[in-house]
């Protein structure tokens, strides 16, 4: 006994005696309970070893086919083959609270004017303190008014966005600005208010106004605890802005992109040149409501409605200075209403609630794809009234402009990953402006505008 206290005791002094010896033995290298790189809540990832970093690559291709029946006229726009959409992009994590995300048009080309940056998607850098309930973010992204406006064009029912908030809404969708927005416990509610720019994608502030957005919904279905209707939302959004001797109205166009309200100079005289144009001058106000129902994944209806009002100026631009020469109002009210119904899957396949929160990593996990098969149906109407211009000449926009749409699709999907896409639209043009009479004109001398088109398309 006493032979090994005495070992244990010498043992001690040469442990304190040498420390060195124990501080030099490597430590075992700490191996990741996951893989680096592989799939994660459907989504490509790539990790840091200890988790700090996580980055999803992303990107998408759209490739387009068009087709317009002529009515004995050459007038209409051409039926072509075009690459709709081609975007790299990247989302990524800091840490648990900060995020960006970062993305560049390939197929589109950069305004010509009032440039801020290269043609860009959705380019921004948010902040996540408390997961979805509140993220303040700040850069390049789909601004918040309307439900539609909030929908990734990768998920879209349709191939485009209703004439209803492609024409009243923010056009072509994404501002540059600020964010707060959050989904509240259990899904029972969402917000989102921002402070933007207001003079549309990658273009810096014409004026030093700035235009305030804000939009929110309740899920009464979801707060009952009845689970089939848990995602039926109700809402609106509003839209707020000043603009200062600002650019001229953007073209309102179908589906196809056939323009039948048309901005374009006019003249004072007969035997002038065209010098006179209409631009945004003075407050612009607008008001959306939304109802979106789905029921049990599988069939579901929504419908938006909007109202807006802006105040314009006729200038003079043969004149290097803003000269005006009389003022103007445009009204407009649209709707759309929509249905649904999966023949085949349901809606988790493309997974898309308006919403656009950041992707989390979710452990590696891989699932087979799926097939899905939807058909659609919608109906809408658009009408746009410019009162009559102070300024001389025939302002080409003044008066009504009306368009009735009716559009049937079909989407098929392979996982969210790859859909193919057919649409018809049958477009019903009226009004007594000039651009709309055109628009007749244009189309044959018919108020009858018909167009086809398909979609193939890849979301990584």
């Amino acid at each position: 006994m006493r032979h090994r206290l005495t070992s244990f005791v010498a043992l001690c002094v040469a442990s304190l005696a040498a420390p060195s010896a124990v501080a030099d033995v490597p430590a075992e290298p700490k191996i990741p309970s996951e893989p680096l790189a592989g799939w994660s809540n459907q989504s490509l990832y790539l990790r840091s070893g200890d988790g700090a970093f996580t980055l999803f690559p992303h990107g998408r291709l759209q490739s387009d086919f068009y087709f317009f029946p002529k009515r004995g006229t050459d007038k209409m726009p051409n039926d072509t083959f075009m690459v709709r959409r081609m975007r790299l992009e990247s989302f990524g994590w800091i840490g648990d609270i900060i995020g960006f995300s970062v993305s560049a048009d390939i197929a589109a080309s950069p305004p010509a004017a009032g440039q801020s940056q290269l043609a860009s998607g959705d380019n921004y850098v948010f902040i996540a303190p408390r997961q979805n309930l509140a993220i303040v973010q700040v850069g390049q992204f789909d601004s918040p008014f309307t439900y539609e406006n909030r929908m990734s064009d990768k998920t879209m029912d349709f191939m485009e966005k209703s004439l209803t908030t492609r024409n009243l809404g923010v056009q072509p969708g994404k501002e540059q600005g600020l964010m707060v927005h959050g989904l509240l416990p259990e899904e029972v509610a969402y917000y989102a208010l921002g402070l933007f720019n207001g003079d549309g994608q990658n273009f810096k502030n014409q004026d030093s106004d700035f235009d305030l957005m804000g939009r929110a919904w309740l899920a009464p279905f979801a707060m009952a605890g009845i689970e089939a209707l848990k995602e039926a939302t109700l809402g609106g959004s509003f839209w707020m802005g000043t603009r200062e001797r600002g650019r001229v109205l953007a073209p309102h166009t179908t589906q196809g992109g056939l323009a039948f309200f048309e901005p374009v100079r006019w003249k004072a005289t007969p035997s002038e040149a065209a010098n006179l144009e209409l631009r945004q001058d003075g407050d612009l106000r607008a008001l959306a409501a939304e109802v979106h129902v789905p029921f049990d994944h599988r069939y579901g209806l929504r419908g938006e409605f909007i109202h807006k009002r802006q105040y314009l100026t006729t200038v003079d631009a043969s004149k290097s200075a803003f000269a005006p020469v009389g003022r103007a109002t445009c009204e407009a009210t649209a709707w759309y209403a929509q249905a649904w119904a999966w023949i085949l899957g349901d809606d988790r396949i493309p997974g898309d609630r308006a919403l656009q929160l950041p992707p989390r990593w979710r452990g590696f996990t891989s699932k087979a794809p799926e097939h899905g098969l939807v058909v659609l149906a919608k109906v809408e109407h658009l009408e746009a009234t410019v009162a009559p211009s102070t300024a001389p000449g025939l302002n080409p926009v003044a008066g009504t402009t009306k368009v009735d749409a009716y559009e049937l699709g079909i989407n098929y999907w392979y996982s969210k990953r790859f859909r193919a896409t057919i649409n018809y639209v049958l477009n019903r043009l009226s009004g007594g402006a000039v651009t709309a009479r055109s628009a007749i004109a244009t189309n044959g001398g018919s108020a009858s505008e018909h167009e086809v088109s398909m979609r193939m398309a890849i979301a990584l």
